[in-house]
């Protein structure tokens, strides 16, 4: 009820295949009798915030309730002059709106400067009993978190997470595939528009979760999926040089994790004859950037840009050499010339560590250890997991927050995400495995509770019905994939390739372990 004071203190929205049909504030009334007082269709379903503990709060403190965790928990009231607005947190989720953007709509409503809406305004916080209620009955009336069910701590007996979070992802990849091949980079589902954004190291860490599911699988239709994925992104990015070799070329130049990955998702794909040329080119230009100081330089142009995420690049070059020498590949780098480049990333990590680089050298150094049985590899991959492992946020924490990577003392390391999320668990689950491979069974049962807690956070995030999605029309766009937060709903691909990936990596050593076992 924009404009006027709000009616009561329970906000309905009818839903029908997520749009909104009817909604507003009315007293509080019993959920048996809710469907008629808001004329609920069967098969509509009923969004229910049911307000309480109302507090004012002062513009000074605003920027410190208001703050992005809340949203989803909290709802916000705003009152300016004669107008108040009050905003429900399912309808903040539902539209996937910011606090301060809510604000600023509630200003150009009312053509209100921001020194009129504090001389003449007011703001309070609210929280608020949510709830789904299904075609207007109370029979199964799920109560919601932040518009979701909350995943327990602990995995239901015979639930698998990792195999439930693989299935939901890869069916989201096979049915959002284009028939060109193409995956969306990233979809606003409030909006029901995708983003005109790109990233191409982010559309091929899909190509190579989706062909290690099919491989997992064993199944023809996902490795047919990734093959066509994978020829997309060739055919968009690949720029021969024209001195032998291959580049991955974006707008914003072309990068050294770029060629890496996608020379990576070649090696692992069962259809890697069909792109030798490409592999041959990517592997020289590759090579190319090796460096004596740093390890590897990280741009092939722009110039200017050298350097740059290093981090990140670095580590996505070495598993991509420990993986061609392990395969066998022509002209793989020799295991001296790879432990040169581990030993000059460690060090250089080691004077200024950053989480970003740990999931891709832990990788390699997995990679690398299996290879040579250097002690080595597996110390350094205890010695950055070690540190990363306080980052992981658990206690004290918002229930469907918990298990995420985040250092709120450096917040310079990077916001909570999805994908960062799933990158520490691909490491983590080589981690885990190297301290099983020498015996370090503390440490293993270490990386182990992480690593279930990792997951947990995945499948919280992962829109995994169509009750988490009821509040989106295209749900086709989204059932299987991952929000990047529990309080911002869009959807990435790294998100899931990560999370996918991760997954996969877990089945595979359970099965491995399992085949030990029975051995």
């Amino acid at each position: 009820m924009t404009g006027d004071v709000p009616a009561g203190r329970l906000w309905y929205c009818v839903r029908r295949r997520g749009s909104a049909r009817r909604s507003g504030w009315i007293p509080e009334a019993p959920l048996s009798e809710l469907a008629d007082r808001v004329r609920a269709s069967p098969g509509e379903r009923i969004e229910v915030s049911i307000a309480r503990d109302f507090q004012p709060v002062p513009w000074n403190r605003a920027s410190r309730v208001f703050i992005p965790r809340a949203r989803g928990r909290i709802g916000i009231e705003i009152s300016g002059g004669p107008h108040v607005e009050r905003l429900a947190p399912t309808r903040m989720i539902a539209a996937n709106l910011s606090f301060p953007r809510a604000i600023e709509r509630f200003r150009e409503r009312y053509d209100l400067t921001a020194a009129d809406l504090e001389a003449t305004g007011g703001l309070r916080s609210f929280s608020a009993r949510q709830i789904l209620l299904p075609s207007g009955e109370t029979a199964d009336c799920p109560e919601l978190f932040r518009c979701q069910r909350l995943i327990p701590p602990e995995p239901a007996a015979g639930r698998d997470r990792e195999a439930e979070l693989a299935d939901g992802i890869g069916r989201w990849m096979l049915t959002n595939l284009g028939t060109d091949g193409a995956l969306p980079y990233k979809y606003w589902p409030s909006r029901g528009e995708y983003s005109p954004a790109d990233n191409a190291i982010r559309r091929f860490l899909a190509s190579i979760a989706l062909a290690r599911l099919g491989e997992m699988r064993d199944d023809a239709a996902i490795r047919e999926g990734a093959r066509r994925n994978l020829r997309f992104n060739l055919k968009r990015y690949f720029v021969n040089l024209g001195d032998g070799r291959g580049v991955i070329a974006e707008k914003t130049g072309a990068k050294l994790g770029a060629a890496a990955l996608a020379g990576l998702a070649i090696l692992e794909s069962p259809a890697a004859a069909s792109f030798r040329t490409e592999l041959e080119m990517l592997t020289r230009a590759v090579d190319s950037l090796a460096d004596a100081e740093s390890g590897f330089r990280t741009f092939f142009f722009p110039a200017e840009r050298d350097g740059q995420n290093w981090n990140f690049y670095s580590g996505e070059a070495l598993p991509f050499w420990a993986e061609r020498r392990r395969r066998g590949w022509p002209g793989a780098p020799s295991l001296r010339r790879c432990a040169t480049a581990f030993a000059l990333c460690r060090d250089r990590h080691r004077r200024n560590r950053n989480p970003a680089f740990i999931p891709w050298h832990t990788q390699a150094a997995e990679s690398l250890f299996e290879q040579s049985g250097d002690r080595a590899f597996a110390d350094f991959a205890f010695e950055m997991n070690d540190w990363l492992l306080p980052m992981q946020q658990w206690e004290g924490l918002d229930p469907d927050l918990r298990g995420r990577f985040y250092d709120p003392l450096r917040p310079h390391f990077g916001p909570p995400h999805a994908a960062s999320t799933g990158a520490y668990l691909e490491g983590l689950a080589d981690a885990a495995l190297l301290a099983g491979l020498v015996g370090d069974h503390a440490r293993e049962a270490a990386y182990e509770r992480v690593i279930q807690r990792g997951f947990r956070s995945l499948r919280q995030l992962q829109f995994r019905s169509s009750e988490d999605a009821f509040y989106i029309h295209h749900r086709r766009r989204v059932l299987g994939a991952l929000r990047v937060e529990a309080y911002d709903n869009a959807v990435r691909v790294d998100s899931a390739a990560h999370a996918l990936a991760a997954a996969v990596k877990r089945l595979g050593q359970r099965t491995q372990a399992a085949g030990a076992r029975a051995k």
